[in-house]
C-alpha cells in the first residue's frame, strides 16, 4: 500500500536523523544541518500524520488539547529552548516566521487553486470556509489585537503567557464537535484510520509517541547546526531560524494542504492553515515567557526592538488575514496583495521594508473590517456559540 511506503520512508528518514544527533561532533556541522533536517522533517510528518489520525478517532477537550500540543512539538521545543536557554533575542524567530508561513498560505491559496484549474483546464473548486471556521477567524483577531500591548511594552510576561495559553484551552474546548465539515484525513492518516479497530488507536499512540521522541532528540541539535553554519557564513542567527526552520517544520501541513487542493478541497486546506496559525500565536507563544521563567529568567521576559518590530509586523499580517477572510470567501486581490508584501519582505528584509509592508496590512485591514462590520460581528458571535451568516 502507497501508505505503509510512505511511513516506511518517514519512519528511515527520522531514524537517520536520530542517528547523527548520536553521531555528535563526529559528523562535520554542515552535513549535521542536512541529516538533522531530514530527520526534523520527517517527524514532523509522522506527528501531522497521527495528529490527523487522532482528531478522528479519539474524542474530548483534554485529547484533542494533547494532539494539538503535538502537532507544535517541533516548532514548541525550539522556541521554549531559546526561552529556558535565557536566549530571549531568538525566542520569537520561529514563532513569527512559522505564522507568517502559514496565514500566507492560507490567504495565498487562490491563487493556487487558479493554477491548478487553469493546468488541468478544469472550473475552479468553490473555496468558501465553513461557518465553524469563524472560531479561528475570532482567536486570530483577539490573539493579535492582545499583542498590541507586548509590543508595546517590549517584554512578554508570565502573566500574558497564562492568558495566552488560557485562550487556546478555550479554543480547543470549543472547536470540538463543530459541525458541517468532514474531517480532512487523507493519505497515511487515511490508512491509520482504516485499521481494525483492535490495532487502531495503539498505532496511533505509538507513532505519536515514537516521533515525539524524535522530535525531542532532533529538534535542538538541528537548531544549534543550523545557527553553527550560517555564522560561519556570516548570515544573521535570528533570520536563519525565522526562515529556515519553519520550511522545515511546517512542511506537513503544506503537503497535506496540496493534497487537498489536488482533490478540489481547498477550503479545507485554509481551515488546516488557520488551526495551525492559532496553536502558534496562543500555545507556542504563551509557553515562551513559561519556559524563560523555568530557566531562571524572572516572570517577564525582555524583547528588543528587532523583535518587536518582527512582531509589529506579524501582527499587521494577522490582522490583514482574519479581514481578508471575514466573509468566509478568500480573494484573489488579497492573496496576491499578502503574497505580495511577504515575498518582498523576505527579498529585502530590511526595518524600512517591515515597517513599510506593516502599514499596508494594516491599512487594507482597517479597510477591509469597516466594509465587513456584520462579518466581524459574526466571528465574536463564534465565541458564544452562535452560527450568523453574513450579507457581505
Amino acid at each position: 500500500m502507497t501508505w505503509h511506503r510512505n511511513l516506511l520512508i518517514a519512519g528511515g528518514c527520522a531514524f537517520a536523523g536520530v542517528l547523527v544527533r548520536l553521531a555528535g561532533p563526529i559528523v562535520p556541522v554542515q552535513l549535521a544541518v542536512v541529516g538533522l533536517g531530514i530527520g526534523l522533517v520527517a517527524a514532523s510528518f509522522l506527528l501531522a500524520w497521527a495528529a490527523d489520525a487522532g482528531e478522528t478517532v479519539f474524542s474530548g477537550g483534554v485529547v484533542l488539547a494533547v494532539i494539538a500540543l503535538l502537532t507544535v512539538l517541533p516548532e514548541f521545543v525550539i522556541e521554549a529552548r531559546f526561552a529556558y536557554k535565557l536566549q530571549s533575542e531568538l525566542v520569537t524567530a520561529n514563532l513569527t516566521g512559522a505564522t507568517r508561513f502559514l496565514l500566507t498560505g492560507a490567504i495565498g491559496l487562490p491563487l493556487a487553486v487558479a493554477f491548478m484549474a487553469r493546468r488541468r483546464r478544469q472550473a475552479e473548486p468553490s473555496l468558501e470556509l465553513a461557518e465553524p471556521r469563524r472560531l479561528e477567524l475570532a482567536i486570530l483577531l483577539i490573539t493579535a489585537l492582545f499583542a498590541i500591548q507586548i509590543v508595546a511594552q517590549g517584554r512578554l510576561t508570565l502573566v500574558d503567557g497564562v492568558i495566552l495559553v488560557a485562550l487556546y484551552a478555550f479554543y480547543a474546548r470549543r472547536v470540538q464537535g463543530t459541525p458541517g465539515e468532514e474531517a480532512a484525513v487523507v493519505g497515511v492518516p487515511a490508512g491509520l484510520v482504516a485499521l481494525p479497530p483492535s490495532h487502531r488507536r495503539a498505532a496511533i499512540v505509538g507513532l505519536m509517541v515514537v516521533a515525539g521522541a524524535v522530535v525531542v532528540l532532533v529538534a535542538n541539535s538541528f537548531a544549534d547546526a543550523l545557527l553553527a553554519t550560517g555564522t560561519s557564513l556570516g548570515m544573521d542567527p535570528y533570520f536563519l531560524i525565522q526562515s529556515i526552520v519553519p520550511v522545515a517544520t511546517e512542511a506537513p501541513e503544506f503537503v497535506v494542504v496540496a493534497v487537498l487542493v489536488a482533490n478540489r478541497r481547498p477550503a479545507q486546506g485554509v481551515a488546516l492553515f488557520l488551526a495551525s496559525s492559532v496553536s502558534q500565536w496562543t500555545l507556542a507563544m504563551g509557553a515562551l515567557p513559561i519556559a524563560f521563567f523555568a530557566g531562571g529568567g524572572g516572570a517577564s521576559m525582555p524583547l528588543d526592538p528587532h523583535q518587536q518590530l518582527e512582531l509589529g509586523f506579524t501582527i499587521a499580517l494577522t490582522l490583514f488575514a482574519v479581514a481578508a477572510l471575514a466573509t468566509l470567501r478568500p480573494a484573489r486581490i488579497d492573496a496576491a496583495l499578502m503574497t505580495g508584501l511577504v515575498g518582498a519582505q523576505l527579498v529585502y528584509p530590511t526595518p524600512f521594508m517591515q515597517v513599510t509592508a506593516a502599514f499596508v496590512f494594516l491599512v487594507f485591514a482597517l479597510d477591509l473590517f469597516a466594509s465587513r462590520l456584520r462579518g466581524v460581528r459574526s466571528l465574536f458571535g463564534a465565541l458564544r456559540g452562535e452560527v450568523v451568516r453574513p450579507d457581505t
